[in-house]
């Protein structure tokens, strides 16, 4: 009987043992994972900051030019922008 018990209590420590391995391969590739988040969080930032002071540039010429023709470009490189997105997601 305790010869049972003793070889219960090896197969549950080992099973434990490799629980507890994989517990810290998680750990790790989560820390990891979360390393690389932050990293695309800050690059989506800066991109966003650099969008928003390009947007008041444009919106700052088509004011100041008073041309309609600067809105029809504006308009089309926008669209030109969208169909390239949409036919890039259609790709993959």
């Amino acid at each position: 009987m305790e010869n049972q018990n003793n070889e219960r209590i090896g197969a549950l420590s080992d099973q434990v043992a490799t629980l507890k391995s994989l517990t810290l391969d998680i750990n790790t590739e989560v820390s990891e994972q979360n390393r690389l988040l932050d990293g695309m969080d800050t690059s989506f930032n800066n991109i966003g900051g650099l969008l928003g002071s390009t947007m008041n540039r444009i919106t700052t010429m088509m004011d100041a030019t008073g041309s309609r023709h600067m809105w029809y470009l504006a308009g089309f490189v926008v669209v030109v922008m969208v169909f390239l997105y949409i036919m890039m997601k259609m790709k993959y």
